[in-house]
Parts: structure tokens; sequence; C-alpha cells
């Protein structure tokens, strides 16, 4: 594989949606940092209440649950930026392929020395990997901002109040918090790679209405099945409950992965991977490939 190409492929993706890539996530920091602050501008700040919650915090740093007060702390803070991620990834996959084709720059594109095979690659690397990584970035900075205030705070209650808090941020574990957090990015990547594929075969079939392409079918063989299932008595729906166990994550998947309590932190990440299996390999290959197929051989009007 020429990487050349490749990063050249990716920067024309990013270049093409860098409107959406670059205000999302900016907006999003933007929400977590200005609400808080027009609520403290609105409502004032009571520091008789304050101090006594900052001398009782005190007192908890010497706990050895504050790294796992933390964790949770870094979840709910990337949360909302992968929720969002996905839909940008959703509507990225719908549109990558039936966007240039509405424009017929698809032309264009395909007199460049890029490869069909190329071009689909470079379109799954870059909705996959890299908008994700624009997300998980972005919580990431907003983090780090929030820590840079901890860090002020905490040296001006040391000094003008004499309240340490110190131990709280040394004893936080942040590296390898905010570490398993990125590590579940390929998992997630890898187990999404079905429905990634399936909407982009519905973003190169569709000549109009790509979501709908992808969401109709779905749901009508849903309802189809669901019909054939109650006259014939089956035990239970096969595609139905496919879709469910491949996408589902219930206590029950947890308990499978078999992790202690100890090692809560890498409890996701155990259950994202241990959702791997031959489907997502098959599946994703056998779309992928129809989507190649179209691409190579769909006679553009």
């Amino acid at each position: 594989m020429n990487t050349t190409i490749m990063k050249a492929s990716i920067k024309k993706e990013l270049w093409e949606f860098n409107g959406m890539l670059t205000w999302v996530p900016v907006t999003l920091a933007g929400v977590f940092i200005f609400i808080p602050l027009l609520g403290v501008i609105l409502n004032g700040v009571d520091m008789k209440e304050l101090m006594v919650g900052l001398e009782n915090l005190a007192q908890f740093q010497s706990s050895d649950r504050i790294s796992e007060v933390f964790f949770v702390s870094a979840i709910a803070l990337f949360s909302p930026f992968i929720a969002i991620g996905f839909i940008v990834q959703v509507y990225y996959f719908v549109t990558c392929l039936f966007d240039e084709r509405r424009d017929q720059s698809v032309m264009f594109w395909r007199s460049l020395p890029v490869s069909d095979k190329m071009t689909i690659a470079s379109k799954v690397l870059t909705g996959a990997i890299v908008i994700p990584v624009i997300f998980f970035m972005a919580a990431t900075l907003l983090m780090l901002f929030i820590l840079v205030l901890a860090v002020i705070a905490c040296s001006v209650l040391s000094i003008g109040f004499d309240i340490s808090l110190w131990g709280m941020l040394a004893g936080a574990d942040i590296i390898s918090g905010v570490g398993y957090i990125w590590l579940t990015l390929v998992p997630i990547a890898i187990w999404l790679l079905p429905l990634y594929s399936w909407l982009m075969l519905a973003s190169i079939y569709a000549n109009k209405a790509p979501f709908l392409w992808a969401v109709l079918p779905i749901v009508a063989l849903l309802v189809i099945e669901a019909i054939v299932v109650h006259y014939l008595h089956l035990s239970q729906p096969f595609f139905g409950h496919f879709l469910m166990d491949y996408f589902s994550m219930t206590p029950e998947h947890l308990a499978d992965v078999s992790v202690d309590q100890d090692a809560s932190r890498s409890a996701t990440l155990l259950m994202l991977i241990s959702q791997i299996d031959y489907r997502t390999v098959l599946v994703s290959a056998g779309l992928l490939f129809t989507t190649y197929w179209f691409r190579v051989n769909k006679q553009e009007s």
C-alpha cells in the first residue's frame, strides 16, 4: 500500500468535511466550558459553602479510591464526545460515496492515479479511526484545560487558604485513566466495522436518500422475519437475534470476560474485544467487497 497516496486521500477526506470535523468538537468543548461559567456568572458563588466543600475534599484525598473517581469522571467527560463523534461518523459513512456521485466530482477523483481500492480503504480509515481520534483529542485537550485550572486552584488554595489538594491530583492516576479510554478507540472501530461497511454500501448504491437505503432494508427484514417467526411458531428470529447479540453489551457480556473488581478499568476494553469475532471479519469483508465492486462497475449518469 502506497502510504503517500493513502495520506493524501485521507487529507482529501478531511478537507471535504473540514467544517463539520472542526466546529462540532470545538462547539462541544465550548459547551463544557461556557455553561458552568455562565452558571457561576448568573448565580454567583457562595464562598463560605465553597471553602467547606474544599476542606471536605482535602480530607478525601487520602482515600485509595481517588483514581477510580477520576476514571469515572474522565469517562463522563469523554462520553458526549464519543456519542457525538459516532453521529458524525454515521453521517460521514452515509454521504462519503454518495456526495461525490451527486455532484459528479467522482469523475474527477477517478481520473487521478488513485485506485478504487485505495479510495475505499482511505474512507474506511478516515471514518473508523481518524474521526474518532479528532473527538478523542478534543476531549483530551478539554481535560488538560480543566487540569491546568485545577493546578492553578491548588496553588491558590495552598498559598492563600492553607488547603492542600495536591495529593488528590497525584493520586488520580491521570495518564493511566485517560490511556485506558484511548485504548478503546481501535476495538470500537473494529467492532463497528460491519455497521460502517453497511453504511458505505448504502452510500455507493443509493441514487437518492442514502440514509433511508441504509435503514429501511434492515427494518423491512426485521418486520418480515418477525411475521414469519410468529406464523410459523419458530423459537426466535435469526437476523434479529444476530443483530442483538452482536451490537448489545449486557451485564452477561461483562461476566463472560471474567474481570475482577481490581481490573474494572479494563472491563470496557475487554468487553469490546470479546465482541469481535468471525462475524466481524466475514460481514465486513463481504460488505466492503460489494462496495468496492459497485465503485468499480456502477455506471454514473
